[in-house]
């Protein structure tokens, strides 16, 4: 890592574009950034009943949440402690126990190991010594998230204030229940897709229907917060591109964008929802979208799916954009770009995808 992310006293400058490609910067974000950092995996609506569990992996490694027999929420890494074979796939209930495929090693949901065949012939095995390795597991308003890193500070310390804003729009965010959920791949590094969510520069031009009949653009402001970004807004009022009933909501007319460190963004849309748009790096120049709605019913209303359509169609017009620059990366044309900082940190500022940015060389040690 040789390249800094520097200014020189001048315009701020973007990454270089073999940041977004580069197999080496990939391995190295693995290591310092996604095993370092709160990673979201679900909201607690998924893992509503005792013995439900979910996988989630982080790129090569893979954990499992689950609520446990007596209630309680769990998470462990997902391996076998005999062998090292995966112990769950998917989402799903257990019987029980948790039971290892290749020698059928079984666990008891707290992690203690409980049956190992063969292991009564050795007197010296101590079953007791032997249990699955916890991962750390904390809660923002409902939103579970995993640290593999057990000295990194939670995730309450590294995001004062954000519970309470996002509270204001949905009190009671933990009795939400999980709607609509997709998959969009994208075909460009991650860090694409989270600098092209981080600004509305682009808007006017690429989100039509976005600027013309949902968000004022003219009240739109960023905040950058260490570990945290917000996007506020107001929205159109009437003339918005779809129909919600505003007097039975709170704050029914503001628009909300939560960016958590470093590839969680949490929405609040006009008509009382929360939104989950999961930027999942799955390889150096591949992301899937995972988007996730949550409504007071797991069966939304006609107002509500009309939210839902509405903004999955903004998310499908940012694929071209970021599969456009991700090929414009690799070109030799192409060395760095100039990042347009408004003082007024306004739709046109790309404060955000700068401090991004300045986040990113800093983990990965930059020089400056």
């Amino acid at each position: 890592m040789t390249d800094a992310h520097q200014t020189n006293g001048a315009t701020p400058m973007t990454l270089p574009g073999r940041y977004y490609y580069d197999p080496a910067v990939y391995e190295a974000e693995k290591e310092q950034i996604f095993y370092r950092t709160w990673q979201y995996v679900g909201h607690v609506s998924l893992l509503s009943q005792p013995s439900q569990y979910l996988v989630r992996d982080i790129g090569d490694q893979s954990v499992f949440v689950l609520r446990d027999t007596a209630g309680e929420l769990r998470a462990f890494f997902n391996v076998c402690q005999h062998r090292a074979h995966r112990l769950l796939e998917g989402e799903g209930s257990l019987s029980k126990l948790i039971t290892c495929p290749y020698h059928a090693w079984c666990y008891q949901q707290d992690g203690s190991l409980c049956v190992a065949r063969g292991t009564e012939h050795i007197p010296s095995f101590d079953r007791n010594s032997v249990r699955l390795k916890a991962v750390r597991l904390e809660s923002l308003c409902g939103f579970l998230f995993v640290n593999l890193d057990d000295k990194a500070p939670s995730l309450a310390e590294q995001t004062p204030g954000l519970e309470a804003e996002m509270r204001a729009f949905a009190p009671e965010a933990e009795q939400l229940q999980t709607s609509n959920r997709y998959f969009i791949p994208l075909k460009a590094n991650w860090k694409n897709s989270i600098e092209n969510f981080a600004e509305c520069y682009h808007c006017p031009g690429q989100h039509p229907t976005l600027t013309q009949n949902a968000l004022d653009l003219g009240t739109y402001k960023i905040e950058c917060l260490d570990n945290y970004h917000v996007h506020r807004s107001r929205d159109k009022g009437d003339d918005m591109g779809y129909h919600i009933e505003r007097d039975a909501l709170p704050q029914p007319d503001e628009f909300r964008s939560f960016y958590i460190w470093p590839n969680t963004v949490i929405e609040v849309y006009p008509g009382h929802n929360l939104t989950v748009f999961h930027h999942v790096p799955v390889g150096p120049e591949e992301t899937h979208h995972a988007m996730e709605w949550y409504f007071p019913s797991a069966e939304p209303t006609a107002e509500q799916q009309a939210v839902v359509d509405f903004v999955h169609q903004v998310r499908i017009e940012d694929v071209p954009i970021c599969e456009s620059v991700q090929k414009g990366l690799h070109s030799k044309g192409y060395q760095r770009g100039h990042l347009i900082l408004d003082p007024d940190q306004s739709d046109v500022s790309e404060h955000a995808v700068f401090h991004f940015q300045q986040k990113i060389a800093q983990a990965l040690s930059l020089p400056s």
